[in-house]
């Protein structure tokens, strides 16, 4: 396997996310797979991963030492925040690197974070394949291209309009909405290609003067450092959708499949998804399983909507996210959008899946290991002023002091990840699994305290 760990989005929506560049190490997931002794990984970074980061990854296997033996790691050395994918195509000897070290047997492939269209054009210098859409299959991940997928479906849809390129007609597609629901306060604009909530921007209807144009209306971005000028030139861009904030909104689940190369389309997993920002827009992390509530009903929505992206030929991993509002009869689901990706409840569930030894049991939505079904929290958003300068190898110290890590015999820790941000950003991930959703919600407060106080000794013995 290729790990290609790229986020192929514009860089103007990478610089938005505190500690970019090291999100290409949430796929050292991957690493667990080493666990069989058929397969072989190459991981591509922009710039070299720490190695005690590595040995953290392997540490979960039962042989470190014959697992690094079939692991190669190769990194550009370029610090830069556009996409991995456009700087390896500039190497070209970093390319003939790796393709040195492929099977020629036709058994290898590229596994891409996202596609947006040039990774098809780094696994054609490989001469592998890639286990990801066709690159005109691609805007069936934009949030326009989800809206019609979902109709196609006959899923439903917040009421509102897509493919909007304009300041004119996203006003026009408001007055419209406000028309249609004249006791709706708020309504949302998404970016066609945003990820993670941040080409999200809320905006207040009813009191913007009459005949003014959005851009003068009470706007709340989801990014800090967005304007109407930077904002409206993505639109003209990408395009945009505008759509209704649902009412009496509950949660947003989100589901995980995977289309595989014959079209045989299976569900992966399904989570609750934790948002925060302005008008909880902005994914913070991720609680697995999906509340049992809505769990039925979110998978029979998914499983009809990648069976029509199924149909136009679509393979790979991707998601897909629901809005959930209490209802008369029940709760009411609707489409939220399509990540035609991996996204940040992979890497959560696959350490979880592949450290625990346990399987997805499609039947229940449970992670059944042999301690018995397995719950867990995660987050890439622990920060703190006091991790800052501290170093990954001190952040496994403390939390094996404090009694948190993962213990493959009980399925019950914490493991870490997004390890590289930590001393420039003062950032880690981490997912906290155990036998209850309220226990591993007890780890995730405990490992909390901990970052607080920067791994100080203080900090591990409170913990």
């Amino acid at each position: 396997m290729v790990i290609l760990p790229s986020l192929s989005f514009p860089v103007a929506e990478l610089t938005k996310i505190k500690g970019i560049l090291h999100y290409e190490e949430r796929l050292l997931c991957a690493l667990l797979l080493l666990e069989r002794p058929d397969v072989r990984i190459v991981y591509l970074t922009s710039m070299p991963v720490d190695s005690a980061i590595v040995d953290y990854y392997l540490s979960f296997l039962s042989n470190p030492p014959e697992a690094r033996r079939r692991l190669h790691l190769e990194s550009v050395g370029e610090p830069s925040v556009r996409p991995l994918t456009d700087k390896l195509l500039d190497r070209p000897e970093i390319l003939r690197a790796v393709g040195s070290v492929l099977p020629d047997d036709g058994s290898a492939a590229v596994l891409p974070f996202n596609v947006a269209g040039r990774e098809w054009d780094l696994a054609a210098a490989l001469g592998v394949t890639l286990d990801g859409p066709r690159p005109e299959l691609v805007p069936w991940g934009f949030k326009s291209g989800a809206r019609r997928a979902a109709r196609r479906a006959g899923v439903r849809v917040p009421d509102g309009e897509e493919d909007l390129r304009s300041v004119e007609a996203l006003t026009e597609a408001l007055v419209h909405l406000r028309q249609r629901h004249p006791e709706a306060t708020s309504a949302v604009v998404k970016l066609n290609n945003g990820f993670s909530g941040q080409g999200n921007a809320l905006i207040t209807l009813g009191v913007a003067p009459e005949g003014a144009l959005v851009d003068r209306w009470p706007t709340t971005f989801c990014a800090a450092e967005e304007r109407w000028p930077t904002f409206a030139a993505k639109v003209a861009e990408e395009g945009a959708i505008a759509e209704q904030v649902v009412p009496d909104l509950v949660a947003s689940p989100s589901v995980q499949l995977r289309i595989g190369a014959d079209g045989a389309l299976r569900v992966v997993s399904t989570h609750d998804q934790i948002l925060g920002g302005p008008g909880g827009q902005v994914y913070l992390g991720c609680r697995f399983p999906a509340d049992p509530a809505y769990r039925s009903v979110i998978r029979e929505a998914a499983m009809a909507v990648g069976q029509v992206l199924a149909d136009e030929g679509v393979v790979g991993p991707f998601g897909i996210d629901f809005l959930v509002a209490a209802g008369p009869d029940g709760p009411a689901v609707y489409l939220s959008e399509i990540n035609l990706r991996m996204g940040g409840t992979t890497h959560p569930f696959w350490m979880a899946r592949l450290a625990s030894g346990g399987h997805y049991d499609g039947a229940t939505g449970q992670l059944l290991t042999a301690a018995g079904p397995r719950c867990y929290l995660a987050t890439d958003n622990l920060t703190s002023h006091a991790l800052v300068g501290r170093s990954p190898a001190a952040a496994m110290e403390a939390v094996r002091a404090a009694g948190l890590a993962f213990e493959p015999s009980t399925a019950t820790g914490v493991m870490l990840h997004l390890l590289g941000a930590l001393c420039a950003n003062g950032k880690l991930g981490a997912t906290c699994i155990a036998p209850t959703t309220e226990a591993a919600g007890a780890l995730l407060a405990r490992l909390t305290e901990l970052t607080s106080t920067g791994f100080s000794p203080a900090g591990s013995r409170r913990a």
